[in-house]
């Protein structure tokens, strides 16, 4: 949790009040943000770490099917995180619940033979609630008549609270199995240049391919170049 401290311009003795404020409400920082609060401000502050961390629950990477738009929420928590965070996914800050929502009910809606969407979430959950979504892909397999050997990555996500776990690997290696089971011998990609995500995909063996200067806007408006990335897979031996 964050603790809001309220300080007020007028000197006083008295007890500063302060207010909880969840971890998952996303914030956009931009150059127009201020680095030091005015005089009356609210100023945000860490609450110190817990003591002892609790053992983090398991994950499972699953394939979700157009039916279970009980995922919706949490699909729409992770792309509202990762635009206000600068993610380049197509949509520009601040994106709207709204928007999120509309754009995931057609991604929903587009699932099946030629379209999937994987997240990882916890294994298990409290009763009487849905398990904790904290990243997904989507990949996409071309139709055409002569490129039935190919398919695309598209919108890998990671909830900025679930980073450092490996997931952004996980999801990619099962991506990378399910296209594999499906005759696909090759991946294509695009991202940012100099981005976080460029430097996954290099880590994970992808191989660039080219750039493209000022090819898109990123989610604060500004054009960024974009980098093409490819990789070839491989049944195991």
């Amino acid at each position: 949790m964050f603790r809001f401290k309220f300080r007020s311009p007028v000197a006083s003795s008295a007890s500063t009040p302060t207010f909880s404020l969840p971890l998952g409400l996303p914030f956009l920082s931009g150059s127009g943000a201020s680095a030091q609060p005015g005089p009356g401000c609210a100023t945000l502050r860490e609450a110190p770490a817990p003591l002892a961390a609790r053992p983090l629950p398991a994950l499972q990477i699953r394939r979700l099917n157009a039916a279970e738009a009980q995922w919706l929420p949490g699909l729409c928590e992770l792309l509202i995180d990762s635009v206000h965070r600068g993610a380049c996914l197509g949509f520009l800050a601040p994106l709207s619940l709204g928007a999120a929502q509309d754009y995931w009910r057609s991604v929903l809606a587009r699932l099946g033979p030629q379209h999937e969407l994987w997240i990882a979430c916890d294994a298990e959950a409290p009763e009487g609630t849905s398990p904790k979504l904290h990243g997904a892909v989507q990949l996409a397999l071309c139709s055409s008549a002569n490129a039935h050997h190919r398919g695309e990555v598209q919108r890998l996500m990671v909830h900025s609270q679930s980073r450092s776990r490996g997931i952004a690997s996980r999801l990619m290696s099962r991506l990378e199995c399910a296209a594999l089971s499906r005759g696909r011998q090759l991946l294509v990609l695009e991202t940012p240049s100099g981005s976080q995500a460029e430097a996954v995909y290099v880590h994970l063996g992808w191989q660039r391919a080219g750039e493209i200067p000022a090819y898109a806007s990123c989610a604060e408006g500004r054009l960024r170049d974009t980098v093409f990335y490819f990789k070839r897979l491989q049944a195991p031996a």
